[in-house]
């Protein structure tokens, strides 16, 4: 367990509006779009102006130190106490330090931070200092002004080793009520954002947008254990302690693992646990969830440079195949897992990882996000490498990415989503839990019960694990209640479809979800559309086109009518044959259902 803490510098980084939501205040939109671009400069070049005048003595000042040295009086070591310091001068000196790998004055820092907090970030190496002050030696020599060499250098500087970075937390994460409970402090290493070098093999990534990602699709309810498997810098398990009695971290990098355990400290996170080894190589426990964002990135074994946080040392997709096949054998009865993954199509097969989990009590959905050509991915993991481009190593490594590419005929490398839920009881809430469980949530947003509103009841009870894959490449849609609950309404209800019949189908009351936006294009002059379109407002913003009949149905799906009702009413209406059209709309209905389009209404069923 974690003991050392560091919640007192986390406490006074807060207080000092070192936050995600106030530094976007202080340097506004313009700057804070180039920090999303990958681009520090007009930041670093914002917080130099302000520091300025803090870090600049003015004549006055120096004029005193000429004089005490003459009259032999003490020296004030608070170099920048001979005149204030502004609240944004204290956020701009540690943005500099903490965020963008700059040394700034010792008596800078120290003001912003406080003696104690101070202290404290040094003895933790947070925060390093270059072991010169202003104070006098007898060694040294005296200049024409009658001070010594050591008081004639500029003011002690102090810089950081390792990033401090504020991640404010999006919703749907459990927080409490005191000030800073919104707010992290992630620590990792400086990057690309302030490094212009290509990086070292052990570098120790902060949050990015892979790692985003994955917070955004972790489901928060209660659990006993947890696991993050190849933690980094420990953002995955910093959530996961919110909502879990215990966590395990691993990592094979034991860098990772210090760095997480200063984030821990940081943030007051006392039941993580820091295990070192290969992926699930230490988890010896079954656990309630689990998560991954593993070393994914897949990477010819003939590249001079290899990063622990990215590449496992595999060949292709080996590393998430492992991992996904061995995954169930450590979930819990109602254990879940949500993971990231790369892996690799050729022209020969069209197979995804929900072919590579045999375990028959294990469900799998596979949400394909992107899917990049050879050339275009080497490109994207070279860049992220720190090579600069159109030299040698920027070619030979382009080089050695397509040659591994071509040995194994790979035509394309999917990005996506990874998620399992093994059969069972479902976890059981602990104490005071007031969360939906996937057992018992239909989709966020959409009409909910009582006790939870914006969720509702599914009907009937799910029997048969489902293995299945989709490609949804639309932008993200607006999740008021977080994607993590569409992801887990959408995970029930495609379990629900895997146990429905047909005929099940038929007798159930369906209700639109009320996010749907319908669209009819016309050419002009035509009474009839030429096209129907349905579009979510949620989750991932996806569009259906629409023959007549389906949409319909859809326009009537109320609560009031059941499945069958609706197509014998839409038969006569169209004057079909109401068997074969029962048939169509049980198909379509299937996949609305699955994409959280249509609900099922748990109750009576009507026939």
């Amino acid at each position: 367990m974690i003991e050392q803490d560091l919640s007192l510098v986390a406490a006074t980084l807060y207080r000092a509006g070192y936050t995600e939501p106030r530094l976007r205040q202080f340097w506004g939109a313009d700057i804070a779009g180039a920090l999303v671009r990958n681009n520090a400069a007009p930041a670093i070049h914002f917080c130099q102006k302000v520091l300025e005048y803090a870090e600049t003595p003015t004549s006055e000042v120096r004029q005193h130190r000429r004089e005490a040295k003459q009259h032999k009086w003490e020296v004030q070591q608070h170099e920048e106490s001979e005149q204030p310091v502004s609240f944004d001068q204290h956020l701009a000196a540690l943005a500099m330090l903490f965020h963008f790998h700059r040394e700034v004055g010792t008596e800078t820092v120290r003001a912003a931070l406080g003696e104690k907090a101070f202290d404290t970030a040094v003895g933790s190496g947070l925060i390093v200092t270059d072991n010169h002050d202003a104070t006098s030696n007898e060694d040294d020599t005296v200049n024409g002004d009658g001070m010594r060499d050591a008081e004639a250098r500029a003011p002690s500087r102090v810089s950081a080793p390792f990033a401090v970075t504020p991640y404010d937390l999006p919703v749907g994460i459990p927080r409490g009520f005191r000030p800073g409970d919104e707010n992290l402090y992630l620590v990792s290493d400086h990057g690309t954002l302030t490094n212009p070098n290509v990086l070292d093999g052990d570098f120790v990534l902060g949050l990015g947008g892979a790692g985003r990602t994955l917070v955004s699709l972790t489901p928060r309810d209660r659990v006993g254990i947890s696991a993050d498997i190849g933690t980094g810098c420990g953002i995955q398990a910093m959530l996961l302690a919110r909502h879990s009695d215990r966590v395990i971290a691993t990592d094979i990098s034991e860098r990772a693992l210090h760095l997480t355990g200063l984030s821990a400290r940081l943030n007051g996170a006392t039941n993580i646990e820091l295990r070192a080894g290969s992926m699930l190589e230490p988890l010896t426990e079954p656990v309630d969830l689990l998560v991954s964002n593993p070393p994914f990135v897949i990477t010819p074994r003939t590249t001079v440079t290899t990063f622990d946080y990215r590449d496992a040392g595999m060949t292709g997709d080996r590393v998430v195949r492992s991992l996904f096949t061995a995954l169930p054998g450590h979930l819990r009865p109602g254990g879940r897992s949500v993971c990231l993954g790369n892996w690799e199509t050729t022209s020969a097969v069209d197979a995804g990882p929900e072919t590579w989990v045999t375990d028959e009590e294990t469900s799998v959905l596979v949400i394909e996000r992107e899917a990049l050509d050879p050339v275009a991915y080497a490109e994207t993991w070279i860049r992220d490498g720190g090579i600069p481009r159109a030299g040698d190593d920027w070619n030979a490594a382009t080089a050695a990415w397509m040659d591994d590419f071509a040995s194994r005929d790979v035509t394309e490398v999917v990005f996506g989503y990874v998620i399992m839920e093994k059969s069972g009881s479902g976890v059981e809430p602990a104490a005071g839990n007031d969360a939906p469980t996937i057992a018992d949530t239909a989709a966020a947003g959409h009409p909910g019960t009582d006790e939870h509103p914006g969720t509702a009841e599914l009907p009937g009870q799910r029997s048969r694990a489902f293995k299945t894959r989709v490609r949804t490449t639309s932008a993200i849609a607006n999740n008021p209640h977080g994607l993590a609950q569409f992801v887990t309404t959408t995970f029930a209800l495609r379990s629900w479809l895997a146990s429905a019949s047909a005929e099940e189908i038929a007798n159930t009351v369906f209700t639109r979800s009320p996010d749907l936006v319908e669209h009819r294009h016309h050419v002009p002059g035509e009474s009839d559309p030429s096209s129907i379109t349905l579009e979510q407002g949620i989750g991932f913003g996806q569009a259906f086109d629409l023959d007549t009949a389906l949409a319909g149905f859809v326009s009537v799906a109320d609560g009031s009518l059941s499945m069958r009702q609706t197509a014998v009413a839409l038969a006569q209406l169209l004057d079909v044959n109401p068997t074969a059209l029962e048939d169509q709309l049980i198909a379509q209905v299937r996949q609305l259902v699955a994409a959280g389009a249509l609900l099922p209404v748990n109750g009576e069923k009507q026939e």
